[in-house]
């Protein structure tokens, strides 16, 4: 039955030429051309709310540690220290460094 049903579209051209006319409607144009421009405007536009969310939670979890590092434009014990820094082997150390610093 699946094979007379085959054959006989096959033998009528016009039924499959009026089955692909009747699909690409210009209604159905129109609106999947609609589909394709507003999708990429909703996904950035969802994602410029989302990204901000993403980069203060890195930056919460980066600004929470901390690391020494030498501060190398001060070269003076007092001056160090006035500043609130360590000064440990000739050089002053920043021992709250932001490593985006």
């Amino acid at each position: 039955m699946l094979f007379s049903n085959s054959k006989t579209s096959l033998k009528n051209p016009k039924r499959n030429n009026k089955i692909s006319r009747t699909f690409w409607t210009p209604t159905k144009i129109v609106l999947l051309s609609g589909h394709l421009i507003v999708l990429p405007i909703c996904t950035l536009i969802i994602l410029s709310f989302l990204l901000p969310l993403f980069t203060a939670s890195l930056s919460a979890s980066i600004g929470t540690s901390h690391h020494s590092t030498s501060i190398p434009w001060i070269d003076d014990a007092s001056e160090c220290e006035h500043t609130g820094r360590n000064w440990r082997d000739r050089k002053c150390w920043d021992n709250q460094h932001d490593p985006t610093f």
